[in-house]
């Protein structure tokens, strides 16, 4: 708003200044020094041109934009009706998500209906902002979605005139009144705040904003596919995930500045244009990325599958309770054999069997000695293998795994005991010198206990 107030500063100046010259202008026309007497009509005109100068600034319009009557006054809005059958069918996924899927997705252990607004409709959320940080930043540009079936309902509100955001805010409120739950991309930590900030300052209640069922997509991306795209931008999810490629698109740095250029006359009559069209992309791209991850939540996962996708989505499911599928999915990473997510889900699904006692606790003492064998650096598997042997009374196996683990761990520079995952209070050294302790001396009361350490042998073969 500060660059916005000094950009009006900078039209006053200039305006005044145009207003000098017209006046000196007219007193040279009246005495004739600008060649001959001057004419009534000249007199007019430099009287106009006194006038015009000095007249309020005339905000710029932009094309698509018609004007809204909102409880605050007039707000510019652009609506379009954009088909997403074809995204859709790129990024295999049937249909939009359903409000209440799409807040299970963010919240698997607090998955419920969505109930108290009508139809329970869904409403995609999107900001072009002045600045990135601080109580200053101000939405120029905001785009609403909401979803009719296969089409999405885009609102887009512009900040024509910047003394006039409580428009802009009131119509954005006003197009979110019925909807049952939000989906942004990073909107928990930026479009959603925003919004609100600035309805505190221009002393406007946020009619449900900041509590309202909201579906930040960036959370479920980060938890299901941060192996596979590294950084979790929208840009990089539309790539990876949907096959969206955009064209032509203006980067969402230039937005600031396209705006500032229009707002001022400076640039060309399209300056906007580009950013209008940016909004509206993100806007699409949120709601077919929250469909897709529901198919892939779903059981269709994303080709080519990644090492770590089952991986991450059977951590997922078993956030959400759904431990026959998680087990299932661990069980395919392990025999897909990617290094280090078959490891990973090896351990995982080891320390769920124990748990689950039964015949499932020899199965994860397996799946422990293999991971020990295949990697004696393991000490977690190490770990994890000594305590089961030493509850099944296997005194003698639990002793040959403690001793050459302390060989293993004395070999080891200081720094990658720290690294390891897991390391007990006092250290992995200690810890294993206190265990093979306490197991010698239960041997020594029990010396019949156990089986021999050459009975030691490889079950389950892990890469």
């Amino acid at each position: 708003m500060a660059m916005v107030a000094a950009n009006l500063d900078d039209n006053a100046a200039a305006a005044a200044r145009r207003a000098t010259v017209a006046g000196l202008r007219e007193k040279l026309a009246r005495l004739g020094v600008l060649g001959g007497a001057a004419s009534p009509e000249a007199a007019q005109r430099a009287r106009d041109a006194v006038a015009r100068a000095y007249a309020a600034p005339a905000f710029p319009q932009q094309h698509g934009f018609d004007a809204h009557q909102t409880a605050a006054g007039t707000a510019w809005v652009r609506r379009a009706d954009v088909d997403l059958s074809p995204l859709l069918d790129n990024a295999g996924a049937a249909t939009l998500g359903s409000a209440d899927g799409l807040l299970g997705l963010a919240h698997p252990p607090a998955a419920g209906h969505v109930t108290g607004m009508p139809g329970g409709a869904v409403a995609v959320l999107d900001i072009e902002s002045l600045g990135l940080r601080g109580s200053g930043v101000v939405a120029f540009l905001v785009g609403v979605g909401l979803q009719r079936g296969t089409t999405l309902e885009v609102h887009q509100v512009l900040l024509a005139d910047p003394g006039a955001e409580s428009a802009l805010l009131c119509a954005v409120l006003d197009r979110l009144d019925g909807a049952a739950l939000l989906v942004t991309y990073n909107g928990r930590s930026f479009d959603v705040p925003t919004l609100r900030s600035r309805c505190i300052v221009n002393r406007l209640g946020d009619r449900g904003l900041e509590g309202r069922p909201h579906c930040d997509l960036l959370g479920p991306v980060r938890r299901l596919f941060r192996d596979r795209l590294g950084a979790c931008t929208l840009r990089q999810a539309e790539i990876d995930l949907l096959g969206m490629e955009r064209v032509d698109d203006v980067p969402g740095f230039e937005a600031p500045a396209r705006y500032r250029a229009w707002l001022r006359g400076a640039g060309p009559p399209d300056v906007l244009d580009g950013v209008v069209r940016h909004n509206e992309l993100d806007l699409c791209a949120t709601a077919v990325l929250g469909a897709r991850l529901l198919a892939h939540v779903g059981g269709e996962m994303v080709g080519p599958v990644h090492a770590a996708d089952r991986y991450r989505l059977a951590l997922h499911l078993e956030r959400g309770g759904e431990v026959g599928r998680s087990e299932r999915l661990l069980r395919d990473t392990m025999a897909a054999r990617g290094d280090p997510w078959d490891r990973r889900a090896a351990h995982r699904l080891a320390h769920r069997l124990r748990r689950a006692g039964g015949a499932g606790e020899e199965e994860a003492l397996q799946l422990w000695r293999s991971l020990w064998h295949s990697d004696p650096a393991d000490l977690r598997a190490a770990r994890a293998l000594a305590i089961a042997l030493e509850r099944r009374r296997r005194l003698d196996e639990a002793i040959a795994v403690c001793e050459r683990t302390l060989r293993v761990c004395a070999a080891m520079p200081a720094w990658r005991h720290a690294a390891i995952r897991g390391a007990p209070s006092g250290g992995w050294h200690a810890d294993w010198t206190r265990r093979l302790h306490r197991l010698r001396t239960r041997h020594a009361l029990h010396p019949n206990s156990g089986a021999a350490p050459a009975q030691i042998r490889l079950s389950v073969a892990i890469a």
